[in-house]
């Protein structure tokens, strides 16, 4: 069975927005703009210059991933790490980086299922692995709120999730993660459970008006009647103005700025 391909929704109105959903989007292009800006006026360093992931490293990693030697991608990570390339550069320019070629082989056919089954476990364990080197200067242990993160119901892509995870937790989130789970099971455990965020990863803009029913949902079962609602995944990345639509609170353009546009919502958005 293969994944389902983003498309532009069909029929898709002007979205609705709330003042919490207009500060997420406002919050999107006010660190997307940063980062190029800070990227575009920063001095080069050249001693820095082997501590960035390069193209050619990205290939060489694609690569070891489709490799029968498993051992030959966590070699790739250990050479980089050696090079003093950090846990979180490994995170979102190698790992992240890795998953989307693998997402766009297998739509051009250059890779089949056990190819993708296979790098993606192997992307699984090197996340696994790094972990304590990512969480080495996790924030002090006061919980700053609880976070559920979770894929959609009906899909079943969870690398990103773990990914944003570890953001959340070295930030002192008190994080759940619920993947995958189904919709009266989520309903059921935002019945039980008090949350100030629910977190969703998207891999397919078919599933869009899905997404849109499930939100509205969480929201009834919801205890906490200001629950922030985050949405995440290519989709949205491409066009964030999306998360409007399908009733979402915001998007981050990457894990790294997802809790702090957590952060906001929650000590930003409307009362209830």
């Amino acid at each position: 069975m293969r994944p389902e391909e983003s498309r532009e929704p069909h029929g898709a109105g002007a979205p609705e927005t709330s003042h919490r959903a207009r500060e997420g989007d406002r919050a999107y292009h006010a660190v997307a703009h940063e980062t190029a800006a800070t990227q575009a006026t920063a001095p080069v360093d050249p001693s820095m210059s082997t501590r960035h992931i390069t193209t050619d490293d990205l290939h060489t990693f694609v690569r070891s991933l489709r490799s029968s030697d498993e051992g030959e991608c966590t070699a790739c990570v250990n050479a980089l790490i050696a090079r003093g390339i950090t846990a979180e550069t490994i995170y979102l320019d190698l790992l992240d980086n890795a998953a989307l070629q693998f997402g766009e082989m297998w739509n051009d056919d250059s890779c089949d299922f056990v190819d993708v089954t296979v790098a993606l476990g192997r992307l699984q364990r090197i996340l696994r692995d790094l972990s304590h080197k990512f969480l080495a200067d996790r924030a002090a242990p006061d919980s700053i709120g609880r976070v559920l993160l979770s894929s959609i119901p009906g899909e079943h892509h969870t690398l990103g999730l773990f990914m944003v995870a570890e953001f959340f937790i070295r930030e002192g989130w008190d994080v759940r993660l619920g993947a995958p789970l189904t919709s009266a099971e989520l309903g059921s455990l935002l019945r039980e459970t008090r949350f100030d965020v629910v977190g969703f990863s998207v891999a397919s803009s078919e599933r869009l008006s899905h997404v849109k029913r499930t939100i509205r949902q969480l929201r009834r079962d919801s205890q906490n009647r200001a629950l922030a609602v985050m949405v995440g995944g290519p989709v949205f990345r491409e066009r964030p103005s999306l998360a409007a639509h399908v009733g979402a609170d915001g998007t981050a353009p990457d894990a790294r700025t997802a809790p702090a546009l957590a952060r906001r919502l929650i000590t930003q958005g409307d009362p209830c």
